[in-house]
């Protein structure tokens, strides 16, 4: 995914999370309202070789199907949150995403977002120059449990900053893990915690 800054709407962003705001990178996307932290670097210019994406747009079509949730919980030094994201509608284009801070019991916190975004977007999300990215196979202990899938690694854009997103190849959209440091020292880490997919939805 593009830099969304996480899933306002980091992780953003993910391929999948909302359409990315004004002040969020392309791949991760940040609710709405939140902090905007910058965790990857702005998409290349036109031309420049791009990481082939985890997803194809049609993958990720056939699992954010209407009633899709996830739960994501995004740390930074200042303190953690939840979010949930919820599919409230999608056909052939694209698909619009609520994304709402939660607390522990999952009441929703604040006024939710709602945004569309094409397909496409979604699997842009996750488009990097491979001229500074790179992507590896991996298997990762995660809280939706053991996962195998994509590791980018990916430079700046701040001198000194490296980010990295976990793609499970099982779960499409959004990664599962995400991280960023600077001169070392971690910044920002969203994680999904909880993923439900209706039973019965097309595709299945």
């Amino acid at each position: 995914m593009r830099v969304i800054a996480v899933l306002t709407l980091a992780v953003t962003a993910a391929a999948c999370g909302p359409a990315r705001g004004p002040d969020t990178p392309p791949a991760v996307v940040a609710p709405a309202g939140a902090d905007a932290t910058p965790v990857v670097p702005p998409p290349a210019a036109l031309g420049d070789e791009m990481l082939p994406t985890p997803f194809t747009a049609e993958q990720i079509r056939a699992e954010w199907v209407e009633g899709f949730r996830l739960t994501m919980r995004r740390w930074a030094p200042a303190g953690e949150r939840l979010e949930r994201w919820r599919v409230v509608a999608a056909d052939a284009e694209g698909v619009e995403i609520e994304n709402a801070v939660v607390d522990a019991d999952g009441t929703v916190v604040g006024e939710p977002v709602t945004q569309r975004s094409s397909w496409t977007e979604l699997r842009d999300h996750a488009s990097f120059p491979a001229a500074g990215a790179t992507r590896s196979r991996v298997t990762r202990s995660t809280a939706l449990g053991e996962l195998e899938g994509w590791l980018y690694t990916v430079p700046g854009p701040e001198s000194g900053m490296t980010s990295e997103f976990f793609f499970a190849d099982s779960l499409p959209g959004a990664p599962v893990q995400m991280a960023a440091w600077q001169a070392g020292e971690k910044v920002f880490e969203p994680e999904q915690l909880d993923r439900e997919r209706p039973h019965g939805a097309a595709g299945e």
